[in-house]
């Protein structure tokens, strides 16, 4: 007989989720109790944590520690905000395309590049393969917030970006369509990305199919970034 998730245990699920996505950090069963009502013992937390981790929904890093969510939760928990995420609302030129002449691709890509590292506060980056085109933006914020904790990371990165014709033909490669796809830690076919996340779909601008992406942590803003990405362009 397959065990249910009741009602709390989904909450504290969602609460893990975000604690990490905002933090970064473990969330101990103390910690949820302190800044959520969720009007049950620290016994009762520490065992549905428990259950949780058995179903390879949590994990703990190591003895005497709280909990991570695992890839698979947070893969759980992007595709239920992908079916039912309100729109995230942006200033955004729905009719950008309209305005595009083959002399200002270039011009598009930045813009829109632009646009999207100024209100995510992330790596942006957008292509137009066929024309060898591609702006990125927000790197600097990307090292700034994990030159410390995630050194490796930031060194594949940056790899990657600096080789960015392989990097387009790869993502040639994905499954990616007009709608929004999020692909997160080893879902990721470019070795150097595994341990990041990214946001990703295609674009056309008149007669030219490119791409538009943002890259993060694991532990990016998933509801907002979804959001912006799909009322960008």
């Amino acid at each position: 007989m397959k065990k249910k998730i009741d009602t709390r245990k989904i909450k504290i699920l969602k609460l893990i989720v975000e604690e990490y996505i905002k933090t970064g950090d473990i969330t101990w069963s103390k910690s949820l109790l302190k800044k959520y009502e969720l009007w049950v013992s620290s016994a009762t937390v520490r065992s549905d944590m428990a259950f949780l981790e058995k179903m390879w929904l949590i994990f703990q890093p190591y003895n005497s520690a709280g909990r991570l969510p695992t890839t698979r939760w947070i893969r759980v928990f992007v595709d239920y905000l992908m079916e039912h995420m309100p729109q995230v609302f942006i200033e955004a030129e729905q009719d950008l395309t309209k305005k595009i002449d083959k002399n200002k691709i270039d011009d598009t890509l930045y813009l829109l590049v632009s646009r999207l590292t100024k209100i995510t506060w992330e790596i942006t980056f957008a292509c137009v393969p066929s024309e060898q085109t591609s702006y990125y933006l927000g790197l600097s914020n990307f090292i700034q917030k994990n030159i410390i904790s995630l050194w490796d990371e930031v060194y594949n990165v940056i790899k990657v970006l600096e080789n960015k014709y392989n990097f387009i033909d790869l993502l040639k490669d994905l499954e990616i369509s007009n709608k929004v796809s999020v692909f997160i830690w080893e879902e990721n076919i470019i070795p150097d990305l595994e341990s990041c996340a990214m946001v990703v779909k295609k674009i056309n601008l008149e007669w030219k199919e490119g791409y538009l992406w943002i890259l993060w942590s694991l532990k990016m803003d998933y509801a907002f970034n979804i959001g912006a990405l799909k009322n960008i362009l």
